[in-house]
């Protein structure tokens, strides 16, 4: 499909980007991103057809984002390990960038949907594939303190991934943290405490100094 001279398709993506972030990928009309972008809705339906088409075309943005992003912290020229953390740390500041769209989505997968498992499938593997690169690279240098780099994977993805996505539900609906909790749970989805909480599982990971 060709792009108008005024852009009206990345006008649309921009708004439907903003509103995505602040309320999730169902928390938000097609006709509202047309009314924040003062796009037309004839111009939505010209280059979309339909949310579901649009909400994929949105995902597909976000991710290109972080790919290019994780592939500028990437280098042969670095360690095994150097890379590994800059890649957590791309995909940390992406989650956390996006987090209240990744819960809802994450809410999708947990529901069952088949067309958004089955998107996320196809679509949002490659930064994994990186990860896994890296992590193998270090298992053949003898680095990993864990048998293998899919072990390692495992120890490494979720504790990055999981906070950031408890920190989205929470701003949507909030979580009953009590007392002295809830301060220390949000130093959790801080940037500081992401990035200290991901230096101490990279350390756990790999052998050689701290």
């Amino acid at each position: 499909m060709g792009r108008t001279a005024a852009g009206n398709d990345v006008k649309l993506l921009r708004a439907g980007l903003r509103l995505a972030r602040a309320k999730g990928l169902g928390g938000f009309t097609v006709r509202e991103v047309c009314a924040l972008c003062q796009v037309n809705l004839g111009m939505f339906h010209y280059y979309f057809t339909n949310k579901d088409n649009f909400d994929r075309a949105l995902l597909s943005t976000l991710y290109e984002n972080l790919m290019k992003n994780i592939r500028l912290e990437v280098s042969e020229k670095q360690s095994a390990r150097e890379n590994v953390l800059n890649i957590l740390l791309a995909i940390q500041r992406f989650v956390r960038e996006n987090r209240r769209l990744l819960s809802s989505l994450a809410g999708d997968v947990f529901s069952g949907n088949a067309k958004i498992i089955d998107f996320i499938g196809r679509n949002f593997t490659h930064h994994i594939s990186l990860l896994l690169a890296q992590l193998e690279r270090a298992e053949k240098e003898g680095v990993l303190v864990l048998k293998d780099a899919a072990n390692a994977a495992l120890v490494l993805a979720m504790p990055v991934v999981f906070p950031q996505l408890v920190a989205g539900l929470d701003e949507r609906v909030p979580l009953p943290w009590k007392g002295r909790v809830r301060p220390s749970v949000a130093v959790l989805f801080s940037d500081k405490g992401a990035e200290e909480r991901i230096k101490v599982l990279v350390n756990a990971v790999f052998k050689g100094d701290k």
